[in-house]
């Protein structure tokens, strides 16, 4: 593959459009656990964009799904159809980045400032089994950004029985805000790819378009898997999410 925009030698950071979501969850609801745990993972999550660029100025084409940090240095996971569709055509996608807003999610602010940073599309670890990709941060964001939280999440290797009650966090639909959503495990169904069973987990509600690559998390707030697919028609609505515990090799650090 010819090398292109995507390996920059450094990281930029620059003006984009408005970005995030981020309210104080109201008094009222300080009992639901899942509420601090969503608040938290904002900070967690970025969506994946892919930008076109002229002279100083940034244009971006396309949000082309989610991701979450793993180190607090910037480094992520997403899915691997993710990566893949943003490799398919340099025009397409002249710059693969990662959006962050300078200073937290502001959905009253029309213009809040936010930062992109390109990474390097063809480093990126990519499992195509597995439907995961592990990407390095080509420098740390937080001295890039440093009114930014990035902060890493925490895992739970479990696999989480049926009836277990899960969020997820991403950005559906080219959205600027991170949206969640809640759903019940409904299944644990491993499935066979080249004679091995994989782990993979069902949910009883759908995904929308954009949430590939969120983390599923617990009222805890400690990610138990990434979402992979979701399956939206008249007969159905459920997502699918790969166990934190199937791509523990790919993780870029070791378990607490």
């Amino acid at each position: 593959m010819k090398k292109s925009l995507l390996f920059l030698p450094v990281l930029l950071l620059m003006p984009l459009c408005p970005a995030g979501n981020g309210q104080s969850p109201p008094a009222a609801l300080a009992d639901d656990p899942f509420i601090a745990a969503v608040e938290a993972m904002k900070h967690s999550v970025a969506p994946l964009a892919c930008l076109t660029l002229k002279g100083e100025d940034s244009t971006s084409l396309s949000r082309m799904g989610s991701a979450f940090f793993v180190t607090a240095r910037g480094d992520f996971l997403t899915a691997a159809h993710i990566i893949a569709e943003m490799q398919k055509s340099e025009r397409r996608c002249p710059v693969a980045a990662i959006i962050l807003p300078k200073q937290g999610y502001q959905p009253k602010t029309l213009n809040e400032p936010a930062g992109w940073f390109p990474f390097q599309i063809n480093s990126c670890m990519v499992n195509r089994v597995l439907d995961v990709a592990e990407c390095r941060s080509i420098a740390d964001l937080t001295k890039l950004l440093p009114d930014a939280r990035i902060t890493p999440v925490q895992f739970d290797w479990s696999i989480p029985p049926d009836g277990t009650q899960v969020a997820f966090t991403g950005f559906p639909f080219d959205s600027r805000d991170p949206m969640t959503l809640r759903a019940g495990v409904a299944a644990y169904r491993p499935i066979w790819r080249n004679e091995k069973a994989i782990d993979e987990v069902a949910l009883d509600r759908g995904a929308w378009p954009g949430f590939s690559g969120s983390p599923v998390f617990r009222a805890d707030g400690r990610v138990v898997g990434i979402v992979i697919k979701g399956l939206l028609d008249d007969r159905a609505q459920m997502a699918f999410f790969r166990p934190i515990a199937e791509i523990r090799l790919m993780l870029p650090r070791r378990p607490e």
